[in-house]
C-alpha cells in the first residue's frame, strides 16, 4: 500500500472522483465476488440507503431486518420513509431466522435484508427462495463478510443488491468507504446515478428521474483498496483456518459454546470470530470481566451488538411490544467477538486465547 500511496501522490490525481483507479476498483471488486457490477460509495452505512432507494422502497413499504444487528440498519430504512420490521435471529448462529421472516411478511413488505454477522453467514438459499416466492427483494449486508462463500458462490452475489463496508475496522479498509454489488444492469445504473449526482457511468444524465447525491469514493481511497483485493483470498483462507482451529480449542471449555454454521457455508464472515459465553455455566464470571482479561493480554475482544428491543437509540422509535426477540437478546448477552486482526497470528498466539479463557473460568 505504500507503493500505492506514492504512485497516487506522484500522479497528482489523488483528489479526483471517478478516476481510473475508482473505475478499476468498481470492476475488480465485484468480479472477485461473482458479480457483474459495482458502485463505490463514501461509506457502508449510506450504501444501504442507496440500495433501498434504487429498489424503489418508500413510505408505506416495510423492510424486514434482523432484530440483532448494528443500529444503523433500521436508521437507513427510516431514511427512505419505510417501516423497519424486525424478525428474530436463530439460536445457533444469530443470523436472521427464515421462519421468523416468513411470519413477518405482509402485502407491504418490499425487501428482506440478510446480514452476515458475528462470524456467521445468513441462510442465503432459503432467504432467496422466500423472497422470490413472495415477489420481494433480497439485500445482503456483507459489511463483515468480504471473501465469504456460501454454496459455491461468494456473498454479495445472492441478493438483488449487496453492500460492503470499507470502514476503519473492516476486512478491507480505506478509513471510510463502501461498495454496492449486483448483476442487474438496471439496478447498477440506478445505484450509480444516486451516488454520482444523477449521472450514469457514460457521463449522461440518467433516464429514471433520479436527482442523485454526492456519495462518491475518491481516487486516493480506491488506490488504498486495490492492493487489498489481491490479498483478500490468501487472508481469507488463513482466517478460515483460524476459525476452525479456535472452534476446536474453545469447544473443549465448559461455559463456551461454538456457533453452528449452515451446511452450505464454506467460508465464514471473518470480521469477528465469535462464540457464546455462558456465564451461568462458568461460576458466573461476568462477561465484561472476561473481555477485560482478554484485552489486557493484547487480544482484541469485543461484546456483541444490541437487540432491537434493548438498544437505547431505538427505544422511542422502534418500541415493539408484541415481539420480545429472545434469541436476539441472548446474542446480546452471550456473544464475545475477536477482531479479525488477531486471526492472522500463528497457532501459538491463537492458543493463548483458549488458555486465557480456560484459566479465567477456572478462577471464576
Amino acid at each position: 500500500m505504500k507503493q500505492a500511496f506514492t504512485e497516487i501522490y506522484s500522479s497528482g490525481d489523488w483528489w479526483k472522483y471517478t478516476g481510473e483507479r475508482v473505475k478499476k476498483l468498481e470492476q475488480k471488486f465485484p468480479g472477485s465476488h461473482d458479480c457483474r457490477f459495482g458502485v463505490s460509495i463514501c461509506n457502508g452505512s449510506v450504501a444501504i440507503d442507496i440500495a433501498l432507494k434504487a429498489l424503489g422502497v418508500k413510505s408505506g413499504d416495510e423492510v424486514i431486518l434482523p432484530a440483532y444487528d448494528f443500529y444503523s440498519l433500521p436508521k437507513s430504512v427510516l431514511n427512505v420513509g419505510a417501516t423497519p420490521v424486525f424478525a428474530d435471529v436463530n439460536s445457533k448462529n444469530f443470523t436472521i431466522d427464515k421462519d421468523k421472516v416468513k411470519k413477518r411478511i405482509t402485502y407491504r413488505t418490499k425487501a428482506i435484508i440478510a446480514v452476515h454477522i458475528s462470524g456467521s453467514l445468513a441462510e442465503l438459499d432459503a432467504l432467496k427462495r422466500l423472497a422470490k416466492e413472495n415477489n420481494i427483494y433480497l439485500i445482503e449486508d456483507c459489511a463483515q463478510a468480504h471473501g465469504a462463500i456460501y454454496d459455491g458462490k461468494k456473498v454479495g452475489s445472492w441478493g438483488d443488491l449487496a453492500i460492503f463496508s470499507f470502514g476503519g475496522i473492516k476486512l478491507m479498509t480505506c478509513g471510510q468507504g463502501g461498495m454496492i454489488t449486483t448483476s442487474s444492469e438496471e439496478l447498477y445504473k440506478r445505484c450509480y446515478a444516486i451516488t454520482n449526482r444523477g449521472h450514469l457511468p457514460d457521463g449522461k444524465v440518467n433516464p429514471y428521474g433520479i436527482i442523485g447525491e454526492n456519495f462518491q469514493l475518491s481516487e486516493l481511497q480506491a488506490a488504498v483498496l486495490l492492493p487489498q483485493i489481491d490479498l483478500l483470498e490468501s487472508y481469507s483462507q488463513r482466517r478460515e483456518e483460524a476459525f476452525s482451529f479456535l472452534d476446536q480449542k474453545l469447544s473443549q471449555i465448559d461455559g463456551i459454546e461454538i456457533l453452528s454454521q449452515f451446511p452450505k457455508t464454506q467460508r465464514r464472515a471473518h470480521m469477528r470470530y465469535s462464540f457464546c459465553y455462558k456465564s451461568q455455566l462458568s461460576r458466573k464470571l461476568p462477561k465484561m470481566q472476561l473481555l477485560e482479561k482478554l484485552n489486557h493480554a493484547g487480544i482484541p475482544a469485543l461484546p456483541g451488538y444490541s437487540s432491537a428491543k434493548t438498544d437505547p437509540r431505538l427505544q422511542k422509535i422502534f418500541a415493539d411490544q408484541e415481539h420480545d426477540f429472545p434469541n436476539s437478546r441472548m446474542a446480546e448477552d452471550q456473544i464475545v467477538g475477536i477482531h479479525h486482526t488477531f486471526l492472522l497470528n500463528d497457532r501459538q498466539r491463537l492458543n493463548t486465547l483458549a488458555d486465557i479463557i480456560k484459566e479465567s473460568l477456572a478462577i471464576g
